[in-house]
């Protein structure tokens, strides 16, 4: 076997010994003028602020997540009534006063109730009339009883008198027993016809009064009972075909349709059949972390950035907070989110611009956590002066 070529051997070790000294040369110079984390991983240094003798750090942000939703909130519209859907009146978008139609459902059942119902109030109206036209009848009746009562005590004095003037006769025998009889009998007929006579005007005062309305007559009561319940069963079908249109419960803008003419509409069920709100102007929940929450303080300023449009800022007013902290349900898609973050919500609302915001977006929220902090003046100094390694 030929011994290996002193040229070969060092020209190897050589070559190899360049390679080498131009790799630390490459890897110093671009350790030199290169950064050491990423440029969209590395965190600025906050800017200082020089007040006197003092340097002030910038105020700190509490990062969130908004969701822009109407000022009313969104109303989601439901029906009290099933059936099916006749008529769409509103479209996405449109702008509905208080009170003007959304939807309407098949209404010929309801409207045939009600054409039963008004029947029934007519024939109890008339019934009510019916018995108030007694009235005079009765009081005439009452009048010819007490007529025939006068009548009947009056033949009673009459045959009481005779009565009378025979038993005076009859002493002297100047009247026969059988006269005295007679008279006897006119008086006990006329004693019978006076109290049926008054049995009589007993009776017509009696009927009168349960139809004389002044005097509470419970007959009259009872068609007037008759006649307000059909007046409630009226209104009642009236409701019913009433609820058959969907109206809008207060001003706003249409946000979605989720029915259409021919489908059914569920009473109670689990979708909304339209969702209402007031867009005039749009308001924005927050989510603040936990975590961030002693942070914030109560109508602290705050900015958004619309998704898409990042060189625009959005200019907030606050509203209120939600006192109770809930557990967070809209995740941005943060690698650091947990789902079991509790987050306490605050509403802010939007000041007018041109910028094209819709219901549900997401916004990127700064809010200003507090007041600036000072810091050692020796630290700054220090740190200003420090060269940044080469």
């Amino acid at each position: 076997m030929a011994g290996r070529s002193p040229i070969l051997a060092y020209g190897l070790t050589f070559v190899a010994a360049v390679a080498l000294l131009g790799a630390t040369t490459s890897i110093a110079l671009n350790s030199r003028f290169r950064s050491p984390v990423e440029p969209w991983l590395a965190a600025s240094p906050p800017s200082l602020v020089t007040a006197g003798d003092k340097r002030i750090a910038p105020p700190v942000q509490i990062g969130a997540v908004g969701l822009i939703e109407p000022s009313s909130q969104e109303i989601k519209i439901g029906t009290d009534v099933s059936g099916t859907v006749a008529q769409v009146f509103a479209v996405p978008g449109a702008r509905m006063k208080k009170g003007e139609p959304l939807f309407a459902l098949d209404s010929r059942t309801a409207e045939a109730a009600l054409s039963q119902r008004r029947r029934d109030l007519a024939a109890a109206e008339a019934r009510l009339s019916l018995a108030r036209a007694r009235v005079p009848g009765f009081e005439a009746e009452v009048q010819a009883a007490t007529t025939s009562v006068e009548a009947a005590l009056a033949e009673q004095d009459e045959a009481l008198d005779m009565v009378r003037i025979a038993s005076s006769l009859s002493s002297g025998h100047a009247i026969t027993a059988r006269e005295t009889t007679r008279r006897k009998n006119a008086l006990r007929t006329s004693q019978a016809r006076f109290s049926e006579a008054k049995a009589r005007l007993a009776l017509a005062m009696a009927n009168l009064a349960l139809f004389k309305e002044s005097d509470g007559g419970a007959s009259i009561a009872v068609e007037l009972a008759a006649v307000e319940q059909a007046r409630a069963a009226v209104k009642l079908a009236e409701t019913e075909l009433e609820l058959r249109t969907v109206r809008a419960p207060d001003d706003g803008t249409v946000l979605q349709v989720n029915l259409r003419p021919g489908e059914f509409a569920q009473a109670g069920g689990s979708s909304s059949l339209m969702v209402l709100g007031r867009t005039d102007p749009m308001h924005v929940r927050i989510d603040i972390d936990e975590v961030d929450i002693p942070r914030y303080r109560r109508g602290a300023p705050a900015t958004a950035l619309v998704r898409g449009e990042a060189g625009r800022r959005l200019r907030l007013d606050f509203v209120r907070i939600e006192p109770l902290v809930v557990p967070k349900r809209a995740l941005s898609g943060s690698a650091v989110e947990r789902v079991d973050t509790r987050v306490m919500q605050v509403i802010y609302a939007i000041e007018p611009n041109n910028m094209t915001i819709l219901s549900g977006q997401q916004l990127d929220v700064f809010i200003e956590a507090g007041d600036r902090q000072p810091m050692a003046a020796s630290v700054e100094t220090r740190r200003a002066g420090e060269a940044p390694s080469r």
